[in-house]
């Protein structure tokens, strides 16, 4: 199991502390208590501290990074060694037959269920074998096994508790950056989608004002002048000329009324989809086309998606029959009297298209009704007219 890291102290660095301590003591209880210790004795037992220490605090650094069983088996192995080896010159003076004590949490901390606890059988008949070497006497190992026993089972507790807290901690630790990160990204992702969606609108605007406003002005200039250069031979030429001049001139304003109609920002919550659906078709009057504006069923409160999308999908409606049908009567249906859905359709006696691909209006149109899982069917053909339904949930 590979050791994580995080802020503050770890369970890992509080048992390198604690390892070192409890060989620390049981060093002093074993030289307290010894009376004839030969310098032979106290040469080994230094050195195999040393070596204890430093496997224990380095060794199981090296083995918490890997995730090779067998480096960590060996690591136990010599651990187990030299600590049984200790017990045994030591002569379990003291505390020192504990000093077997702090591999126990090692074991839970680095090995899974099945070798912690064949580890910590090996370290129980180490602790047998050690005390039974030197005294040869049983009455002598059952006198300290119990309280060795219960140490064992208590470390191996806390110690698998305390490591099962320190990695569900580092996992919500991860799991917030992780979530954090993604809400950043999320952000920026809006972010990006706002300023696309609002340089496509201004495109599509700049769009409409060159094709549409910026031909009929063209028109209209060629119109007055071709009217002022025949006014004196011609009069009843230039009049017609003038007159087709200010009916170009009047649809040249409902497309900048229509322009600033997709400009201004409406207040939902104060104008109704209905209201402004009228107000639409107000601004997009003309003699020479009529508008059929009807509502079935009772109007509902909507969602501000379904609502704008409803709305963008008329007004695409009323610029293609304007600029494109030479329709003379546009039909519009708004129905609420299915539950939970909601009907629009739109169509026109104008003259039709064989090509259904669309320009920027329709492909936006299709894009808005599918973000909010509607569906919208378009038919047209050659002299026949043009419709759409729309199909929205609501």
């Amino acid at each position: 199991m590979k050791k994580s890291s995080i802020s503050g102290f770890s369970i890992t660095s509080g048992t390198d502390l604690a390892f070192a301590i409890v060989v620390l003591l049981s060093y002093f209880a074993t030289f307290s208590n010894t009376t004839h210790t030969s310098l032979f004795l106290v040469t080994v037992l230094v050195c195999l501290g040393i070596a204890y220490i430093t496997l224990g605090i380095y060794g199981f650094a090296f083995i918490q990074q890997s995730q090779n069983l067998s480096v960590k088996l060996i690591y136990f192995l010599l651990q187990i060694v030299i600590g049984g080896l200790i017990v045994y010159f030591g002569k379990g003076v003291g505390i020192n037959a504990f000093i077997l004590l702090p591999l126990v949490a090692h074991t839970a901390m680095a090995l899974d269920q099945e070798w912690m606890l064949i580890t910590n059988a090996g370290i129980f008949i180490t602790y047998v074998i050690s005390i039974m070497s030197f005294s040869n006497d049983w009455a002598i190992v059952w006198k300290g096994l119990p309280i060795f026993f219960a140490g064992q089972v208590f470390i191996l507790i806390f110690t698998e508790m305390a490591y099962t807290e320190q990695k569900a901690r580092i996992k919500v630790e991860k799991m917030a950056a992780e979530l954090s990160d993604a809400n950043h990204h999320l952000s920026e992702y809006a972010a990006q989608v706002k300023d696309l969606t609002i340089s496509q609108e201004r495109n599509r605007l700049a769009r409409e004002i060159h094709d549409g406003l910026g031909h009929s002005l063209t028109t209209i200039n060629m119109q007055i002048k071709a009217a002022l250069a025949i006014m004196q031979n011609n009069p009843e030429q230039a009049t017609h000329l003038l007159e087709t001049a200010q009916q170009l001139s009047s649809d040249a304003l409902s497309d900048v009324r229509n322009s600033v109609s997709s400009l201004r920002e409406d207040n939902l919550n104060d104008i109704s989809l209905v209201e402004r659906i009228n107000h639409l078709l107000e601004a997009s009057k003309s003699q020479d086309r009529e508008i059929v504006f009807t509502v079935n069923g009772s109007p509902r409160v909507i969602t501000p998606q379904v609502d704008v999308s409803l709305f963008r999908v008329v007004q695409e409606a009323i610029n293609n029959a304007i600029k494109h049908s030479n329709s003379s009567l546009v039909k519009i249906n708004l129905s609420f009297e299915e539950k939970d859905q909601i009907k629009l359709e739109v169509e026109d006696n104008g003259q039709g298209t064989d090509s259904l691909e669309g320009g920027f209006g329709l492909i936006g149109m299709k894009e808005r009704i599918r973000l909010i899982n509607g569906a919208v069917e378009i038919n047209s053909s050659k002299g026949q007219g043009f419709s759409i339904k729309v199909t929205v949930p609501g």
